[in-house]
Order: C-alpha cells, then structure tokens, then sequence
C-alpha cells in the first residue's frame, strides 16, 4: 500500500508541476521582447511659390487707335485695354498699376456728345462716357461711340512713360512732330490731327477708320495732348 501511495504522490506532483509550467511560461530571460513600431519621418509641406503680379512689369503707356498697350521695358505689351470693354474693369487695373484710385471728374452732356467722368491720374486720362447702350445697337456704333478715351497730358504720370507707338509725347515741340511722316493733315477729325490710324469694318460692314490724335498748344509751339480713339470724319456740327 505505500508503494501505492508514494506513486500516487509522485503522480500529483508531477501534475501540479505541469500546471504551474502552464500558468507562468518561460523564464522572462526566454520571452520575446516586442519590437518597437517604427516611427516615420514628417515630409515638410513646401509653401506655395506667390505668383508674380504681371502689372510689377510695366513701364509704359502707349495709346494707339483701338486700345490702350500696357508694356514692360521690352516693348512687349503686357496688357491691352480695348476702348469698348468696361470702364469699370479698365479703372480697376489702372488702378492697380499706379497704386491708388483716381480722381474724378464729372461733367455735364452736350446737344452732341454724352455726360462721363473723366478719372485722373496726374498726367493720364480715362474719359468714361455714358452713352446710351441701347443706342450702340449691339456695338454697331463700335469706336465711334466708345467706352472709354484715353488722354494723355503729359510724358508720364507717376513713373511710367506715355507716348504714342511712334514714340511722341505731350509737351514734344509740335515741329518735330508735324514734320514726322506719321502727321497726316489731310485727314480730318474735330479734336486733333491724325498720327496713327486704323481701319475696320463695323458689324453692320460700315467701313470706318479710328485714329490717335495729337493737338497743338494754344501758342503752337508744343504738343498739348495725345488721345484716343478719335474717328475721321466728314465734318464737325
């Protein structure tokens, strides 16, 4: 019976001992060490490049029959402000450009031309006219009845040169300008002498001919003013 017995004890030892083996695992010197996650790498975010302001280019206005050119010191022109599109939008890169509003300027209508603002910057013009739009007949009128002239009073306003295409100025000695093959006296407006001249046919097929335009000084001696779009014309009322 003891040897019974001591089987019996050695039996449920054995059992216990396994048991425990299962509860507690391997010795800690044994277990795996967890790897740690790797940790990644933030990429900075570039920021964005601004984009360059084409209107920081210009240096120079120069009128012709059509448009007004903006232009860099290349000749290249940067900007074109047609005499029919909005006065609003023209006024809002002049703005820009010279880096502050105009002046304005209201008058009065007359029996043959429409009232306006003109919107001074020093030596330069816009001349917004009020004319009827249902008049224009869906720009029929075209040129001759533009949105806006341009003026330009003096050789430059606030740093940037004014001239026409040929390279003449307000305050130029009006000798050396009417003696230029550009002067063409027997072309008639009511403002001014012809210097540059466009032709075009008006939606309707009128055939029509816009033209910058150049005036004397009271004395003659110099150029008052440049402007544009002036039309050729058969005679003034």
């Amino acid at each position: 019976m003891r040897t019974g017995a001591r089987w019996s004890l050695t039996a449920l030892a054995l059992a216990v001992t396994a048991a425990l083996s299962g509860c507690f695992g391997p010795p800690a010197s044994l277990a795996q060490t967890p790897s740690p996650s790797p940790i990644g790498t933030a990429t900075p975010t570039p920021s964005p490049t601004p984009e360059a302001d084409p209107l920081a280019a210009v240096t120079a206005m120069v009128v012709r029959p059509q448009m007004l050119e903006l232009r860099d010191d290349d000749g290249t022109v940067v900007i074109a402000l047609d005499y029919m599109s909005t006065p609003a939008d023209a006024i809002a890169v002049l703005t820009d450009l010279f880096d502050a509003p105009p002046v304005a300027e209201p008058y009065r209508g007359t029996n043959h031309t429409p009232p306006g603002v003109f919107h001074n910057w020093d030596e330069f013009v816009l001349d917004e006219r009020f004319y009827d739009e249902e008049r224009r007949d869906g720009n029929a009128l075209d040129y001759v009845w533009p949105r806006f002239a341009i003026y330009l009073d003096g050789p430059s306003a606030r740093g940037l040169a004014l001239s026409s295409e040929q390279g003449f100025h307000a305050t130029d000695s009006w000798s050396s300008l009417s003696g230029d093959p550009v002067f063409d006296a027997d072309l008639w407006t009511c403002v001014g002498t012809p210097i540059e001249t466009v032709d075009f046919a008006r939606p309707d097929g009128q055939p029509e001919t816009a033209t910058v335009v150049a005036t004397p000084s009271d004395d003659g001696a110099t150029v008052k003013w440049l402007g544009a779009p002036v039309m050729i014309a058969d005679g003034c009322a």
